[in-house]
């Protein structure tokens, strides 16, 4: 049985230490002989992104014993040799202006000094790189891969002078390859965001962005095909240590850790792959993209925009919001849907619009994780958990004066300077705690008549919630009952509850609860 291929970013390695390669060389060998040579793929992070960076070299390299029993082995391609300039931006230190220009001519002085090549006197970032480029071109049509592109500018999103700076070093070391046209047989570069053409990308000719495009939609990720070929003998023994079948195995597979889409015109969704090499790994079902960490400036922007949590479940944006982020305009469910917190769920044609929303529970988990000590002042998620599980116990047993208790207990444990006297700011908090639990919930659901709060469903019950502020429990029982709320949910054949929280802006606490069946 092959290895679990996981952390392993270099296709050399995994290859000779007999790790498991998802063959992708097929959609590889399509780019390849395909129309255009220029490329930018923008994909979250740990999707894989520098692993496909160092099969592209391998390729390149002519290193075809590494292809042996792979897709493109079998092809007709036929393993030119080129050289291949490799760059990661992500290693290159950007404290400061200055100090990116000194290291990224330090990275490309030890490139071309492993190349045996000379710089002469260029000395500055950009003219090291157009230096190395033509001498290598000596050898052949040079090939450049840039991992990680704009790593030096999401580095210090937190100080937007600075980080503009960086952008426009960057565009200016870019531009180079605008010249080199007939020195390059192919470029590829790959990032988390993708920044505006006139930004980074004005100095690249016919750069063909693979971002929503359906020639790349599976490139990265592992298709539901790929995850029961490549990995069934690991799913098995994960079935057989949770004594479950290897279909609910799969069936919790996809609810973790699917659902990622990134072309309208392909449904096809693809598993966040370091995940599954995670969960296959431990053979436990978590959180691992939380655990991957999270972006500080995602932290900053979510505190900036006030913790539009209630707005994410699903978002409406353009083709053109979708495929442009910049210093100084960022927009936050564009930078969400470039780092893999929202993905594409469904796409009109006619009004161009798409439709997103969280791809799997993994991440929809995370999203929480991330806001909810920032909301409340909890520097440990531990009690958010604790609560969850005694809310869950509490809803089980039909216990709701009980559930209704822990709330007002949880409250009361905020510091009054993180509350907002708002209906929307307990609303967001019951939403998270609810989602904690596992629950279905739905916020602001829309009948033919009205607009209900909270629609909360579990495997027994359905609880039908209406918030108030400064209000009565009985009003929103009868705005309940009145606006008939519970019409849509009496085909489900469940016991129906009707709940009114009432919150007062003075204790900034649920002062009031009340609820019926209906």
């Amino acid at each position: 049985m092959k290895k679990l291929p996981d952390n392993i970013a270099d296709f050399k390695t995994l290859i000779d230490g007999g790790y498991i390669y998802v063959d992708k060389t097929k959609h590889i060998y399509n780019l390849l002989t395909g129309s255009g040579q220029n490329f930018f793929l923008s994909r979250p992070r740990r999707f894989g992104k520098t692993l496909l960076i160092s099969v592209l070299e391998q390729i390149f390299l002519g290193n075809r014993d590494l292809f042996k029993g792979l897709w493109i082995d079998q092809s007709d391609y036929t393993w030119p040799k080129h050289p291949v300039l490799r760059l990661s931006m992500a290693g290159v230190g950007s404290k400061t202006p200055e100090q990116f220009e000194k290291n990224l001519i330090l990275e490309l002085h030890q490139k071309a000094e492993a190349a045996e090549i000379s710089l002469g006197k260029a000395s500055t970032a950009e003219s090291c790189f157009k230096t190395l480029v033509k001498e290598l071109s000596k050898k052949g049509q040079v090939v450049v891969l840039i991992d990680e592109y704009e790593h030096p500018i999401l580095s210090h999103l937190h100080q937007p002078e600075l980080a503009a700076e960086i952008r426009e070093s960057l565009k200016t070391f870019y531009g180079v390859l605008k010249d080199l046209d007939k020195n390059l047989r192919f470029v590829f570069l790959t990032g988390v965001t993708k920044f505006s053409k006139t930004s980074i990308f004005s100095g690249i000719n016919n750069l063909t962005d693979l971002t929503l495009s359906e020639r790349a939609s599976t490139l990265l990720g592992i298709e539901p095909q790929e995850l029961e070929l490549y990995f069934s003998e690991q799913i098995a023994l994960m079935a057989q240590k949770q004594e479950v079948s290897r279909e609910q195995i799969l069936a919790s597979l996809k609810d973790w850790y699917n659902g990622y889409c990134f072309s309208e015109e392909l449904p096809s969704t693809v598993y966040n792959p370091c995940s599954v090499l995670k969960c296959l790994e431990s053979k436990k079902f978590k959180n691992y993209w939380f655990e991957t960490g999270t972006p500080s400036f995602l932290l900053q922007l979510f505190k900036e925009k006030d913790y539009p949590i209630l707005d994410l479940e699903t978002v409406a944006l353009s083709t053109a919001d979708l495929g442009t982020f910049d210093i100084d305009q960022i927009e936050l469910s564009t930078l969400l849907f470039q780092t893999g917190y929202l993905t594409i769920k469904s796409y009109d044609p006619e009004s161009d619009i798409y439709t997103l929303s969280y791809p799997n529970k993994e991440v929809s988990e995370s999203m929480m994780r991330i806001i909810a000590p920032m909301m409340t002042g909890e520097r440990s998620f531990a009690p958010w958990q604790l609560l969850a599980v005694k809310l869950k116990k509490a809803l089980a047993a039909s216990e709701l004066d009980t559930f209704c208790g822990l709330l007002k207990l949880f409250f009361a444990d905020i510091p009054y300077t993180l509350h907002v006297g708002l209906e929307r700011y307990y609303q967001t908090i019951f939403y998270m705690l609810m989602k904690f639990m596992g629950a279905e919930i739905v916020i602001e659901e829309v009948t033919n008549i009205g607009r209900i709060d909270a629609v909360l469903q579990t495997p027994s019950h359905v609880y039908v919630i209406e918030f108030k502020l400064d209000k009565s429990a009985q009003k929103a029982l009868e705005q309940i009952k009145n606006q008939k709320y519970a019409e849509k949910y009496k085909l489900l054949k469940k016991p129906i509850v009707a709940i009114g929280l009432v919150f007062d802006s003075k204790t900034r606490n649920i002062v009031e609860y009340a609820w019926e069946k209906v």
